[in-house]
């Protein structure tokens, strides 16, 4: 199974339970079981609540598949989106005007009978992903170390569904691990058989080797599936391998003339949204204001140069959050418990709220709500030399939010830039506007749990 569907089946799954939840909540509160006529009464207007609720499952990460995992730390958030699922629910049925319904003891049944079957269904279901016999037997031809990143990953992570079950390297003949090392691609065959491959992945030397393509064309009547090392990482990852990457991978990847409806789009959802929202929180401004006065003093915003879209640098707007003259000494990281961040300023980084002036940049065009973060030109110069690849990030706008940002910690180093351009050039090959929901989705779960701290 791949991963999507996975996601898909336990995405299925959650909403099959919970109608089968509302079924049984109204036939033990009816004391028998429910006629159509009231079954056609509840199920449409609770059908509001359940989408709701899987999108709430969504964003706290229940259909993720680094997540897919029987421990208690998943189950304890299962019981926390629960509960939030819950005051929606009550708030969908008691603050809309429009729903007659107020089901208060279905309601209750409803969601306690459906977590119960929850838990049931998700232990049954996280068995059957991390089941050996369900994984793609997978070869890999080439050995450097973006195969040793993934041998280790896929050996902590069943949940992915690949099993490495064979290596064939170019020369080496250390294995790795419990991996079986072999470098004759003429045992290909004896190989394939022995382990029950099905998936073959490709380094960028093994698709140059004649001898080795020659000996996989023989084995087309089989069938295999074949990947290039670069694209099967990325499926793994959600980033890009830097290390095994070269110009033609930009050129192939990066066509920016397919993106022009998507651009237009996105543009367009950066306006109407920056003005809503802007009017949204213009009624908070003034108390934030008045709370960087009290705390720290003048001035309330912050005005720094930034790397925007092109190489071109703007004036990118925020809240202040660090004490006056923090950059006294020149530019430095800023760290995660950076000791220059006010009290207040905390907040306002962790909640996002800091961001909110922001929304001038994007709409006069300079970001968008979701890209590479804007960085600061001393630091771009100095990443640009040190990092391969750097400034195609600045192929697309900077964003208030970003795949980089909702996947890795605050970066504070050179090997942090790094990491976080592989998120980046991710989100430049594979942006669309369902990408940019679903990132503006798992940031409100971080702003939530700032909030909620």
């Amino acid at each position: 199974m791949t991963q999507k569907i996975r996601q898909l089946m336990l995405l299925l799954g959650d909403a099959l339970l919970m109608y089968v939840s509302l079924f049984l909540a109204l036939s033990l509160r009816n004391q028998a079981i429910i006629s159509p006529e009231i079954w056609s009464q509840h199920w449409p207007v609770f059908s509001y609540a359940f989408a709701i609720w899987i999108l709430a499952f969504y964003i706290a990460g229940s259909y993720t598949i680094s997540n897919i995992r029987n421990d208690l730390r998943f189950y304890i958030n299962a019981i926390r989106v629960m509960g939030i699922d819950i005051l929606l629910a009550v708030s969908f049925f008691y603050v809309l005007p429009q729903t007659q319904l107020t089901p208060k003891t279905i309601l209750v049944l409803t969601g306690i009978i459906f977590f119960l079957l929850f838990i049931g269904w998700r232990q049954l279901a996280h068995r059957t992903i991390l089941k050996k016999a369900l994984r793609q037997k997978v070869l890999i031809t080439g050995k450097n170390q973006t195969v040793l990143e993934l041998a280790r990953l896929l050996d902590r992570n069943p949940q992915y569904g690949y099993d490495l079950s064979a290596i064939m390297a170019h020369n080496a003949k250390d294995e790795i691990g419990n991996v079986p090392d072999y470098t004759d691609s003429e045992q290909l065959e004896n190989i394939i058989d022995k382990h029950k491959i099905s998936l073959i992945v490709m380094d960028h030397e093994s698709r140059e080797s004649k001898k080795l393509i020659n000996n996989l064309y023989k084995h087309l009547n089989r069938r295999l599936e074949f990947m290039s090392l670069d694209e099967f990482y990325e499926s793994i990852t959600k980033r890009v391998p830097l290390e095994i990457i070269d110009q033609f991978w930009f050129l192939e990847n990066l066509q920016e003339g397919r993106k022009r409806f998507y651009d237009f789009g996105k543009r367009m959802v950066d306006i109407v949204a920056s003005i809503v929202f802007g009017i949204i929180f213009l009624a908070l401004s003034p108390l934030i204001g008045i709370l960087i006065i009290l705390t720290s003093g003048f001035p309330i915003l912050f005005i720094q140069t930034r790397i925007g879209k092109n190489g071109r640098p703007f004036r990118a707007v925020k809240f202040r959050t660090m004490v006056r003259d923090a950059e006294k000494n020149g530019p430095q990281w800023a760290a995660k418990d950076d000791p220059r961040v006010t009290a207040i300023g905390k907040f306002l980084r962790k909640s996002r709220v800091d961001e909110i002036p922001q929304l001038i940049n994007i709409l006069r065009g300079e970001m968008s709500f979701v890209g590479p973060r804007p960085e600061r030109p001393e630091f771009v110069d100095k990443l640009k030399q040190e990092i391969p690849f750097y400034r195609e990030r600045l192929l697309v706008k900077p964003g208030l939010t970003g795949w980089a940002q909702i996947n890795y910690r605050y970066g504070a180093s050179v090997q942090d830039a790094k990491t976080k351009l592989q998120y980046d050039l991710y989100y430049v090959k594979n942006r669309s506007l369902a990408l940019d929901f679903g990132i503006i989705l798992r940031t409100v779960k971080t702003v939530l749990s700032a909030i909620g701290q």
